[in-house]
């Protein structure tokens, strides 16, 4: 991680949260936002490698900032850092694209703990969120696809959902990763999500990890 967009409003809080992602991820550049408009115009100045994003601010809503990074294709991983935890908020997020799902009631350490499992490409997921998102995955099955996933495409699922990145998943099947990204391409169109969260919830659904 180097460079990182942090959105939110309360200037105390980003001080806060500032210092958690420095405590995960040591020495980063760290560019501030307070509203929707102007995560926008850093988001259109340059590239990050980790955006930060409150779900409630003064012009809109965190929500928006996902589905204009999905819609735009940026290789940003996304993170949520906010106090609701019901699906109301939770169920929009991860559809818009959300990679992770922070709550800000945690301790700082278990924060930093799941802000830093981002590098090792696992969601990073609250524990309260990680329970809520198994419990919606079993109550929810999954639905029939009109395209099936391969055989090929259920393994790389599989191991997007364990928390292995592009480059391990193509040493793991001895494929390039180029070919991985056309998985994971194909897995997404057909199950209709954005982000690695979702992946993992559809894996559980599918029966091809357990929880």
């Amino acid at each position: 991680m180097k460079e990182i967009l942090l959105i939110e409003d309360f200037a105390d809080i980003r001080r806060w949260l500032a210092g958690l992602l420095r405590a995960a991820f040591g020495a980063v550049n760290i560019t501030e936002a307070a509203t929707v408009a102007q995560a926008y115009s850093h988001l259109d100045a340059q590239p990050f490698d980790l955006i930060v994003i409150d779900l409630n601010l003064p012009d809109g809503t965190g929500v928006d900032i996902l589905r204009q990074i999905k819609a735009q294709r940026m290789t940003a991983h996304c993170v949520v850092a906010t106090v609701y935890d019901d699906d109301a908020y939770l169920l929009p997020a991860l559809h818009a694209g959300a990679d992770g799902y922070l709550l800000k009631d945690q301790p700082g350490e278990q924060l930093v703990r799941d802000l830093h499992g981002i590098l090792s490409g696992s969601p990073s997921l609250s524990p309260p969120i990680a329970r809520r998102i198994m419990q919606l995955a079993k109550q929810q099955p999954a639905a029939p696809l009109l395209v099936p996933l391969t055989a090929r495409e259920e393994e790389v699922l599989t191991y997007i959902a364990k928390g292995l990145n592009r480059t391990e998943i193509a040493q793991l099947l001895g494929i390039s990763a180029h070919t991985i990204t056309t998985h994971v391409r194909s897995i997404y169109t057909k199950l209709d999500i954005s982000s690695r969260a979702e992946a993992a919830v559809e894996a559980i659904r599918r029966g091809l990890i357990s929880t």
